[in-house]
Formats: C-alpha cells, structure tokens, sequence
C-alpha cells in the first residue's frame, strides 16, 4: 500500500463509540505498521488495535501512552519520517551519508536471531523489509513474516543501495531489481560497477572502477557520462542538487547535468565515502585526516589529522563522530572540528559509527558498543562477538554477528 508523504490530521485520533474513520486513521495505520507496530489492517478505522499501536509508539517515544494521537504525536511522527526512521538506503543510511536516524534506542534492547547467513557483503533496509547480500546472492527479507519475499543466486554483488522500488545492485554490471519481486527491470554493462549507486528525483547516478560518474534513467538509458583522470573515486554522495566524490588528492562537486561546479585539491587519498553535512562536505583520507569544505563552495573550512586512519564518520546534533582503527571514539564540533569529548571503545572498531537520536553504535572485533551523546559508555551487546555490519530499520537495528542476522528491538515493542 502506498500512501503519500505523511500530512498531520486536523483532529485527534482516538477510539470512539462507533469508532473514527478516515484517512488520517490509515496514515497513522500505514506509518505504524512500517515501524513494526500496527499489526492489524490498514482499513481507516480506529479500533482497539489502533489504539494499542498508538500507545506503544507513544510508550517508544517516552510519553504517556494515552492512545490519542493528537497534535504533537503527529508533529513527532512526521519529523521521524521526514528524517528517515527505519531506513537504510546505502553504505551509510542516505545518499549523503549522514549514518544518523532520529530514533531513540538508548534503552535495553532485545536480540532477536533473524536467519543465518553468510559475511553479508550490504545490508539495507526500508520498512519492514531487510535487503541482504552476501557474495552469493541478494534476497528481500520479510521481518513481519520472518521469510524471505524473494531471493535470487543469479546476481553476485558487490554492493547495493535502493531507490524508490528498485534494488540497484553493483555487480560489474549495474542491475536494477524490482524490490517488490526481484524481477531484474535492467542491466548497465560497458564498464565495471563495484560502489553502490545513488538516486535522486528519478535519476540513477553509478560511479565505475575506471574512474567515471554515469547518469541513467529510470529505464536504465545513459544520460551522461563524467569521465575523470583516474581509476579511483569514492561512492557517490547526492545533496543540495549536487554529486560529490572524491579521489587521489582532490574533492569534486558535479552538478545535475555532470559539469564540474568546483575542485578542491587535498593532500593524500580520499578513500571513504563523501558525507554532506549542515552545508558541508567531510572528506577522510587514508592518512587519518578529516577535512571540511563548503559544499556550495568547495573552501576548506578546518581539518584535523588523528595520528592514525579513521572510519568514515556519522553526525549527532552538531557534533561529527570520529572513530580510529585504534578504536578511540572522538566528538568535533562541525562548525570548527574543536574536540567535545573522546573515549576508547577498547576493542578493534569493526563498522563504521551509526548515530540514533540518543545513541552512537560501533560495532567492533568485540560486541556493538553503545554510547551516549556525551561520550560514556552505556553497555555492549553481543559481547565477544565481531560485528561486520550495522544498520537502522523499523525502530531497532539489524546486526550481523558471526553468522547470523539479528534485530535489537526496545523492550517496549515487543
């Protein structure tokens, strides 16, 4: 069922004798049953189960769970769905890479073992629907069923992203897969496609191994073609209507139509991911530095060098999360990279950070390390274990520890 973007009811919602019909029931519906909440049809009445859902995404926000949905319930679940809760598009949560999603998960949390599964080579999600790939194949994983919807053993990935309906899979070719059905709709071959690609307002953007940026219609025509003076460019970032990248000792913006609109030199090898952020761009070497550009302008703003490489990073508030292969976990200011506060982990960082509106996860060698927006540790799940991929979806996190696929979901929901 597909619902336009979220509008706010006029009125509160709440059960009545006879009960509250309308459409702004099956938008509270629809939206609480892709958090995993609603369990019941989405038929635009406002029942006991309705109003069981309303209290326990009440309950998950930490206010009193009166089962009303009045002004504020829907101001705070519009801004949760304009922020992307529940998710995970590409390597790093969005096209920007912001690897942040406003939801609240610092309370105790329950693991529950999903399927068995391979080192997953990606891991996203959207809804109520995980889609995983290993380097055998990729599947669409079901969490209201606990079953696979599709899965295909045709297609070895390299990485994968999403785009409205469509799984775009990086697999040398570039191949376009229904979401819904696993159908491939089109196959991009002529160049080697390794790095997920990216989407935006109904343009595919792909990055090759040879070092060029492609601009593809929905149906998978050619638009463009960008082609730079190197076999090496990070995964693309897409925002503020523009395409960022960077390289062997530079950063690029393109706009829309694949013409540069600046480059700005930088020491060593850009080998992580752009992220776009308050209007800026954060670009991490292989040498441990971070450095901050305008994104409109491409100016250096400030830079940092750790002493020792870095992950790429996420973003809570006003603060850019830093995490070194030494496993210290270090708060800058975005608007001048000062220090807020740093902590060890003490463990070997295995994923890159991921920041929820109360939380900062990292996976490591040794469990998925929890820590509060101030820096102090909270506790560490799935302790011993390696944790090779984090992820957002619903109201929880998918986690693949050793072999197995699992969901933290809050006590709360269960």
């Amino acid at each position: 069922m597909r619902l336009p973007e979220f509008a706010p009811s006029s009125r509160k919602l709440h059960k009545t004798r006879p009960y509250m019909r309308g459409t702004d029931v099956r938008y509270v519906q629809q939206f609480l049953k892709w958090f995993g909440l609603y369990h019941g049809k989405v038929d635009g009445i406002f029942g006991p189960e309705t109003e069981n859902a309303v209290k326990r995404f009440q309950s998950f926000i930490k206010i009193k769970p009166a089962g009303v949905a009045d002004e504020k319930l829907f101001e705070i679940l519009q801004k949760m769905i304009k922020g992307g809760a529940g998710e995970w598009v590409t390597l790093k949560k969005d096209f920007y890479h912001s690897a942040y999603s406003p939801v609240l998960l610092s309370g105790d949390l329950e693991a529950t073992k999903l399927l068995k599964v391979k080192e997953p080579v990606a891991l996203v999600a959207k809804r109520n629907v995980v889609f995983t790939a290993d380097e055998s194949y990729i599947g669409a994983f079901d969490l209201k069923s606990g079953k696979f919807m599709w899965k295909s053993e045709k297609i070895t990935p390299f990485s994968i992203s999403l785009a409205s309906d469509r799984v775009l899979v990086s697999a040398s070719d570039l191949v376009a897969v229904d979401a819904l059905s696993g159908k491939t709709s089109f196959k991009v071959d002529g160049d080697v496609f390794d790095a997920p690609a990216v989407a935006h307002g109904g343009v595919i953007y792909a990055s090759s191994r040879s070092g060029a940026v492609y601009a593809l219609n929905h149906r998978g025509e050619m638009l463009w073609r960008f082609g730079t003076r190197t076999n090496h460019i990070t995964p693309l970032a897409c925002a503020l209507g523009f395409l960022y990248f960077g390289s062997i000792s530079y950063v690029c913006c393109l706009d829309e139509k694949g013409t540069i609109y600046w480059k700005t030199r930088l020491p060593g090898l850009i080998k992580e991911p752009l992220s776009v952020y308050e209007n800026k761009v954060f670009a991490v070497s292989g040498e441990g530095s971070i450095f901050t550009l305008d994104a409109i302008k491409g100016k250096m703003i400030w830079k940092r060098n750790f002493g020792e490489a870095i992950l790429a990073p996420c973003f809570l508030g006003e603060s850019v999360i830093i995490v070194t292969t030494g496993g210290k976990v270090i708060s800058l200011d975005t608007e001048d990279g000062r220090v807020n506060w740093q902590e060890d982990v003490n463990a070997t960082p295995a994923t890159p950070p991921l920041a929820c509106a109360d939380a900062i996860f990292i996976g490591t060698d040794a469990g998925l390390v929890v820590l509060k927006p101030n820096g102090v540790k909270i506790k560490t799940y799935f302790e011993g274990k390696r944790i090779s991929h984090v992820i957002q979806a619903r109201l929880g996190l998918i986690v693949a520890a050793e072999g197995f696929l699992w969901e933290l979901s809050p006590l709360e929901l269960k």
